[in-house]
């Protein structure tokens, strides 16, 4: 069954609505002021590419412990917002997993388990929340 993802312009923020269906660069790095809507915009992009394309997408921040309150919760949110949870969306709680009808999924995972990284494949997306808090590897 086919689901016709319909979602009104302003429900996005103007400034960012021209990005949403554009994915022909490799990084997009957000910046703004707190309360700017970047991370609410990235949520509804990703949500909506994953609704209609099935792709693998990893939302990291630097710690797991951040991860419930935070990224998880606002996809949460949005996907109640638009309808998709829970008719549609599966949501585990267990291990910070949403899946698609057509194949989609968020991984949610901190960065400071390294080991929890290293089975993953197949990402086409990362959204790393809150990058200036990742510490920059050192290269001798």
């Amino acid at each position: 069954m086919a689901v016709t993802l319909k979602l009104d312009k302003s429900i996005f923020v103007p400034k960012y609505y021209p990005l949403l269906f554009n994915y022909s660069h490799r990084w997009e790095i957000y910046m703004g002021s707190a309360g700017s809507a970047k991370s609410y915009f990235i949520t509804q992009k990703i949500i909506a590419r994953c609704w209609n394309e099935p792709i693998k997408v990893l939302v990291c921040r630097r710690t797991a412990t951040t991860i419930r309150n935070t990224c998880f919760s606002l996809f949460k949110d949005i996907l109640t917002k638009w309808r998709l949870y829970p008719q549609y969306v599966k949501i585990r709680e267990t291990d910070f997993n949403i899946k698609f009808p057509n194949g989609s999924e968020i991984i949610f995972s901190g960065l400071d388990e390294e080991t929890k990284l290293l089975s993953l494949n197949n990402i086409g997306c990362i959204f790393i929340e809150e990058a200036f808090e990742v510490p920059k590897p050192i290269v001798e």
